[in-house]
C-alpha cells in the first residue's frame, strides 16, 4: 500500500507542470522519506543536479532555471526505491546500481547526462532501466567500445581465418582484402555490429 502510494505521489510530481498552464512553485526544502539513506540518496541527487545551472550554456539556461531540481531529485528516488528496493538492505547488485547512477550524475565529465536528466528528457522510468553503458558519457563510451574490440579481436586469435572479402574498404591502406564477423553486442531488437579487419594492414573498425 506505502508503495502504490509513493507511485501517486511520483506521478503527481511529473505531471504537475505539464498538467497546469503555470508551472509550480520550486520546493525550498527537500521532501523527507522518512528513511535517513533514502533521504541522502535524494540529497546526492539534487547536489548533482543543481550543479547544471553552472554547467549549462548560455542558450538552455532559462530552460534549466526553471526545472526544480529538488522535485526531480524526489521523484528520480522515489522510482529508484520501488523498482530497486532499500539500498542498504539490496543484494551487491543493487548497490552496484545505484553507485553507477551515482556516479555518472556526479560525474565532472558527464555534463550532458545530468543536464538531460534536469531537463526531463530522461523520465525517472528511463533511468531505472538504463545500462552503465547508456549513462556514459561519449568519452567513455568510446573507451568502452575499444575496450570491447579488443576483447574481441584477441578471442579471434587461434581460431580458423575468416573468408576474405572486398565489400569493405580500409581506411586506413584504402585495399579492399579484409575478413569480418559479426556479434550481438547492443540489445536483441537492433542490427548485429560487424568487425572488420584488413588483411593488408591489420587495421580494425566496426560497422553498426
Amino acid at each position: 500500500m506505502a508503495k502504490n502510494n509513493e507511485k501517486k505521489q511520483v506521478s503527481g510530481i511529473l505531471n504537475a507542470a505539464s498538467s497546469s498552464l503555470v508551472a509550480p512553485s520550486k520546493q525550498k526544502t527537500m521532501t523527507k522519506s522518512n528513511d535517513a539513506t533514502r533521504d541522502r540518496i535524494r540529497e546526492t541527487l539534487q547536489e548533482a543536479l543543481s550543479s547544471v545551472s553552472r554547467e549549462a550554456d548560455e542558450s538552455i539556461m532559462d530552460q534549466v532555471k526553471a526545472c526544480d531540481s529538488i522535485r526531480i531529485s524526489v521523484a528520480v528516488e522515489s522510482v529508484l526505491f520501488q523498482k530497486w528496493g532499500c539500498f542498504v538492505k539490496g543484494a551487491g547488485s543493487i548497490k552496484i546500481k545505484y553507485r553507477s547512477l551515482m556516479f555518472n550524475l556526479k560525474d565532472p565529465k558527464n555534463p550532458d547526462f545530468r543536464r538531460r536528466v534536469l531537463l526531463g528528457e530522461f523520465k525517472p522510468d528511463q533511468i531505472v532501466n538504463m545500462r552503465t553503458e547508456d549513462m556514459a558519457s561519449d568519452e567513455r563510451k568510446k573507451e568502452i567500445e575499444n575496450i570491447r574490440m579488443k576483447a574481441l579481436f584477441k578471442s579471434e586469435h587461434g581460431q580458423k581465418r575468416k573468408a576474405t572479402t572486398n565489400q569493405f574498404l580500409c581506411g586506413k591502406c584504402g585495399k579492399r582484402e579484409c575478413t569480418y564477423y559479426q556479434m550481438q553486442t547492443r540489445s536483441a531488437d537492433e542490427p548485429m555490429t560487424t568487425y572488420v579487419t584488413c588483411i593488408s594492414c591489420n587495421h580494425h573498425w566496426n560497422l553498426h
